[in-house]
């Protein structure tokens, strides 16, 4: 009979907690999401269409602090939890390695739509495969920088895409430290 009270009492904290970690604008962005059960990436489907899920998101991402993305990555959607943890990657945020963690010790699987395929996987393995794949839109960023002078529209275009995913300030060494830190978390686990 404790154990109902005591559950209770924790049910109405956290969300006491959600109302006082998460801003009203940031809410109000994040509700069409709240209850997406899996995630999708920035263009679906065979003939590449933009994924309003993803774009929905990108709102948030653009309001929302480091602080509210932790709140979403740990008591969100899975949407929410997945792309906020990838957020909060892209902004070289500690926390991430909780999240990662968190997710890695208590595995919570999701489908995510990747283009035309879906794959069901832990979040864990979601967010440990974004890490693994952002040298390479970093390297294409840097060489398409390198072409300073000599940028096209087409050019300008891609710079636009890698920094609308994010992925304008990583640099390679954040990611090979990254990379490091995960490992040394899985190395415990295991």
């Amino acid at each position: 009979m404790r154990y109902k009270y005591f559950y209770g009492f924790l049910l109405a904290l956290s969300f006491a907690g959600y109302n006082a970690q998460v801003s009203d604008a940031v809410k109000k962005l994040a509700q069409p999401l709240d209850t997406i059960s899996y995630a999708e990436s920035s263009h679906i489907g065979y003939g590449g269409e933009e994924s309003k899920i993803y774009n929905q998101f990108k709102k948030v991402a653009k309001v929302a602090s480091n602080d509210e993305l932790y709140y979403f990555a740990m008591n969100g959607s899975n949407a929410l939890k997945l792309y906020s943890g990838k957020e909060l990657f892209k902004r070289k945020d500690k926390r991430f390695f909780d999240v990662y963690a968190f997710y890695s010790k208590n595995p919570l699987k999701m489908e995510h739509v990747l283009g035309c395929t879906i794959d069901r996987k832990n979040i864990a393995e979601f967010l440990k495969d974004e890490v693994y794949t952002a040298p390479q839109y970093i390297s294409l960023r840097d060489q398409l920088l390198k072409k300073k002078g000599k940028q096209d529209e087409i050019v300008k275009i891609q710079l636009s895409q890698i920094k609308e995913r994010g992925y304008d300030k990583l640099t390679e060494e954040d990611v090979r430290l990254v990379k490091k830190d995960l490992e040394k978390i899985d190395q415990k686990q295991n």
